[in-house]
């Protein structure tokens, strides 16, 4: 990776001067941004939490402080992180990580390899493997002697996890950026004659790069919730260009699955999505198109098959392309794939406005038709759909549930 510091700086300059928000800058004065002089330099050593120590880089980033918390009234603390300027590189993207990518399998990893490279030595109580099972191979753990995956750096984790014990607001919401809930299927159940082997015993993760990509530190944070029982924490993010609501839990089937927060995250507005990628990149005589890609029969748009494989699994995504009968597709379901997920669009594009009263949280989706031209009208054209999820407040030791209130138009592939 290249070194990038004059950009940090620019970047956080321009930040400051186009963004209405009042942040902690180096400097005293709240009304300019005073860049520090910064050169690009390689970084070669780092700490513990995998920041670059390079002094250049280390003013770039102190410059201006995003994370914050903001109080409304006596129900909701606004708790805002950067996920940006702290994290370690992504254990998957590094170069070394690459033997592990499963090449017939399309923006997918594999969860087990993610969550032993994420966590470095700290993975298996201290103990990580010294190998990875992966293609019929036992390939060498690359990280076993480093430390685990960060988002939040040492010093604004401590900070924010003072602000979720320290806070009396029946709310904790979260301004998170990057997305906590798990998105994945079960390539592991692919029927023999699909021709392709999942090199792996457990699931496929479809992200990597936010919160299910650094499973360590999330987990870490989840179990705190869940140990000081720390109740109302909702999460709201963005980043996967997708509309997603549902419960987190640190871990799901096979393991454990105890949700102690909720979670909505917001489609884009105009960004491309992961669905559009697959559909102009997966040829059509793909052996797993069935599990991205829906094409009915009677013709029409081809839709997100990837919605009801994360949702349902591969079998009922393939006995959907086979048979056009839901439930049909429905009866082979693996229920143990997601039962944290209460929605997922990972083709829809808009925004969610968020109602918080003081016994609930209610989340609405306004999905807009894909956005390829410009509006004429004044009110920004057609909504697709809209839908509404609400979680109720629940109290320590208590259990979040997500249920889907209401909706209007045409949802998309899931059920």
């Amino acid at each position: 990776m290249r070194p990038a510091q004059t950009k940090k700086v620019a970047a956080c300059q321009a930040w400051f001067e186009y963004q209405p928000a009042r942040v902690v800058k180096a400097n005293a004065d709240v009304d300019r941004y005073e860049a520090p002089h910064v050169k690009d330099a390689a970084i070669t050593q780092f700490d513990e939490s995998g920041l670059g120590q390079e002094p250049g880089n280390l003013a770039a980033i102190n410059s201006l402080k995003l994370y914050r918390k903001l109080r409304y009234g006596r129900n909701v603390d606004l708790i805002l992180t950067d996920n940006r300027s702290f994290r370690s590189q992504e254990a998957v993207a590094r170069p070394e990580a690459a033997v592990f990518n499963p090449k017939d399998f399309p923006f997918v990893s594999s969860q087990n390899v993610v969550e032993m490279l994420d966590g470095g030595r700290s993975y298996n109580n201290g103990k990580p493997p010294e190998t990875i099972q992966f293609g019929g191979k036992d390939l060498p753990n690359p990280r076993k002697d480093v430390p685990a995956g960060t988002i939040l750096g040492d010093v604004q984790k401590k900070w924010f996890l003072e602000q979720l014990r320290g806070s009396k607001a029946t709310w904790k919401l979260w301004g998170n950026s990057v997305c906590m809930l798990d998105w994945r299927t079960d390539f592991q159940n692919l029927p023999k004659e699909i021709g392709v082997v999942w090199p792996d015993a457990g699931y496929a993760a479809f992200a990597d790069d936010d919160w299910a990509g650094y499973r360590t530190e999330r987990a870490e944070i989840l179990r705190v919730l869940s140990r000081e029982e720390i109740a109302g924490m909702v999460s709201l993010a963005g980043d996967r260009h997708s509309f997603f609501a549902g419960v987190v839990s640190p871990t799901l089937p096979p393991y454990d699955f105890k949700p102690v927060a909720a979670e909505f995250v917001t489609g884009s507005v105009s960004a491309p999505t992961l669905f559009e990628a697959a559909e102009f990149r997966l040829p059509k005589d793909h052996r797993l198109r069935a599990i991205y890609l829906y094409q009915a029969a009677a013709g029409g748009p081809v839709q997100p098959a990837m919605n009801f494989a994360a949702m349902h699994g591969v079998r009922s995504a393939l006995e959907l392309q086979k048979t056009g009968d839901m439930q049909k597709a429905l009866a082979v379901r693996n229920a143990d794939v997601a039962p944290h997920l209460s929605f997922l669009d990972s083709g829809g594009h808009g925004h969610v406005l968020i109602h918080v009263s003081e016994d609930k949280v209610d989340a609405e989706f306004v999905c807009i038709p894909r956005p390829l031209e410009r509006s004429e009208g004044p009110d920004g054209g057609p909504v697709a759909y809209r839908v509404l999820h609400r979680v109720k407040r629940w109290n320590a030791g208590e259990t979040p549930k997500m249920e889907r209130v209401s909706f209007e138009g045409k949802l998309p592939l899931v059920v």
